[in-house]
């Protein structure tokens, strides 16, 4: 990476906002971005260091930047030119590659989720307490909710983890699956909600890349 700033004269005033995402090196050191796109064939990024840390001057190119778009989850592969102690050009060097589209990746992902049968005048039905068996950006398999009949409008919180916020909206039972499951589609989603939930099936996908990864060169050491 250039490490010696440039001119901030002509640097694109950023929007408040930006696409969360990742700055990986080569050597596999992971930097939080937020990504403000400008052009085909560059970006800008805000690191999101702590307070008083500085980029490493051991940083090296090229570099791999990660986040998720209205596409889904992109790679771009190119360099960086530091121009603040915070804000970063990223240079594309080669087409993105596109990891989700829109029919979405699912993932099995054990969560905890309440649902509640939407009802008609204002009214809903009783909230259950249920558990999602995979998710994906454009929906879920929920088990505990076989009351639910098929075609049922709900609203649904799923939960990612502790501290952090639930996503919710709407969604309808499209499949009953053995056991009482159901399978739920999204109906109404935020955009926000929708791009966090992507963000969680990747790094699901990349954890589950990663155990697999390490069995494989435990077999081989032995």
């Amino acid at each position: 990476m250039t490490l010696q700033p440039e001119p901030t004269d002509n640097v694109v005033r950023l929007n408040v906002g930006g696409k969360q995402g990742k700055l990986t090196t080569p050597v596999g050191s992971h930097i939080p971005v937020r990504v403000y796109e400008r052009s085909g064939d560059f970006l800008m990024l805000v690191l999101m260091l702590d307070a008083g840390d500085e980029l490493s001057h051991d940083v090296v190119e090229p570099l791999l930047l990660e986040y998720v778009s209205p596409r889904g989850l992109v790679r771009f592969h190119g360099q960086a030119v530091l121009q603040e102690r915070d804000l970063v050009r990223f240079d594309v060097s080669a087409a993105p590659e596109v990891t989700q589209r829109r029919e979405f990746v699912r993932v099995p992902a054990v969560q905890k989720v309440e649902v509640a049968k939407a009802g008609g005048g204002g009214g809903g039905g009783d909230e259950i307490s249920a558990h999602a068996i995979d998710v994906s950006g454009g929906g879920m398999l929920v088990s505990g909710a076989d009351s639910l009949p098929l075609g049922a409008h709900v609203r649904f919180s799923l939960h990612l983890g502790p501290g952090v916020a639930p996503i919710e909206g709407n969604a309808q039972v499209v499949r009953a699956a053995d056991e009482g499951k159901r399978a739920l589609v999204f109906d109404e989603i935020s955009r926000t909600d929708r791009q966090r939930l992507i963000h969680f099936v990747f790094e699901r996908q990349r954890e589950a890349l990663a155990k697999v990864g390490r069995v494989i060169d435990h077999r081989s050491a032995g």
